[in-house]
């Protein structure tokens, strides 16, 4: 609390400059958590609670944290965000429509841009360049279909240049039971047209 705004945002180049001397964020949780909570109050007016904190512990280690609508959710998942943004290596929000991604996305973003970390958002009707921009984005949020349909596509590129997500590093999946249950019973296809000659036909019928 006694530190000014722009001595709270040199805490993020801190932190970045002790994970490449020690490559482990496990001693960094306590203070980067600390960090995101003053910035959420600084910027949004709000506060994590002592739970929030727990849930952000959580998820950090991997594994799911259930919470109730109106408990924020959304706020508890800026905590192990920021701290593996810490990595340089990107981390992606995965949200079940476009709305939850932009609305998140504009509010939280206020939390990591105002710590100096830039963030990205991936929307239906973007472009190859403004994709590949926006995933290399420090913390970017995206729907599951869009994050999926990115992946296949990447899997069908015949050179890196066609790619555009970067290697996977760490992902917060909010609504998990509807994305990794509900959703995953809907097979994802992607196709496009190809173009067929007709000279083979023409020749086919010419023989019958």
């Amino acid at each position: 609390k006694t530190l000014t705004d722009t001595d709270l945002r040199n805490k993020t180049f801190q932190l970045k400059n002790q994970y490449q001397e020690k490559r482990n964020l496990d001693s960094l949780i306590a203070e980067a958590f600390a960090i995101t909570r003053e910035a959420s109050f600084r910027t949004l007016g709000l506060r994590h609670f002592d739970v929030q904190l727990i849930g952000g512990l959580v998820l950090n280690s991997g594994k799911i944290s259930e919470m109730r609508t109106g408990e924020g959710k959304t706020l508890v998942a800026t905590l192990p965000a920021y701290l593996n943004a810490l990595t340089n290596k990107g981390v992606h929000v995965v949200t079940v429509n476009d709305y939850l991604a932009s609305r998140d996305q504009i509010s939280m973003g206020q939390i990591y841009r105002f710590l100096g970390l830039d963030t990205g958002l991936i929307q239906e009707d973007m472009s190859f360049l403004e994709r590949q921009q926006n995933y290399r984005a420090d913390i970017t949020y995206v729907t599951n279909n869009e994050v999926a349909f990115d992946y296949l596509r990447d899997n069908m590129a015949s050179n890196l240049n066609q790619v555009v997500l970067p290697p996977f590093n760490y992902c917060i999946v909010d609504e998990v039971d509807s994305i990794f249950i509900d959703e995953a019973q809907v097979p994802l296809i992607i196709s496009q047209a190809v173009e067929t000659c007709i000279d083979k036909y023409i020749v086919a019928a010419e023989v019958a």
